[in-house]
């Protein structure tokens, strides 16, 4: 068995490189274009948006894609594994009925 460090790393490095990395570089590309454009205040909460669903869809993703971790609603002693409930948990965010549409004051 790994120890609780070892487990924690691997998380944390499957996160970053997963999620971070890609969703930091394709906001930064997106803003250094545009702003070099002069188009950077039109598009700005565009592009925010977007990353920020990038983020949290590639957040969910890690979760399908990883067996090793787990993503749990628990109560009065019962456990309900999220990943096994949703058909595709990373869609539960963007889709037209997902979580933003329903629930961000943000839109």
């Amino acid at each position: 068995m790994k120890t609780n460090r070892e487990i924690l790393d691997e998380f944390g490095q499957i996160l970053i490189e997963t999620t971070y990395d890609l969703n930091f570089k394709i906001l930064k590309e997106n803003l250094i274009k545009n702003l070099q454009k002069g188009k950077l205040e039109e598009k700005i909460s565009a592009f925010s948006k977007e990353a920020i669903e990038g983020v949290l869809f590639d957040f969910m993703k890690l979760f399908e894609e990883n067996d090793q971790f787990k993503l749990y609603f628990e109560m009065d002693g019962q456990r309900v594994n999220l990943v096994e409930i949703s058909e595709m948990l990373k869609a539960e965010v963007l889709t037209s009925e997902g979580w933003i549409e329903r629930f961000s004051k943000e839109q």
